[in-house]
């Protein structure tokens, strides 16, 4: 049996009303920021890159926050 659970994702991506895509913290349901931009008002796939680049940076794991 294998104790090693795969770590959820600490960031994620969804679609709003009006098409774009935000990128959000599935801890607290905000959107994310990097630096002093959030990540609301994105395209799918630039919203997939900051994901996969915020996931790195920062694991869900980590217990930090992108600011």
């Amino acid at each position: 049996m294998n104790d090693l659970q795969p770590t959820p994702a600490r960031y994620e991506r969804r679609i709003e009303k009006n098409g774009t895509w935000t990128v959000f913290d599935a801890f607290t349901g905000h959107p994310a920021e990097v630096g002093s931009r959030q990540t609301t008002g994105m395209q799918m796939r630039d919203a997939e890159e900051m994901v996969d680049i915020l996931n790195r940076i920062r694991p869900a794991n980590d217990g930090g926050t992108i600011h």
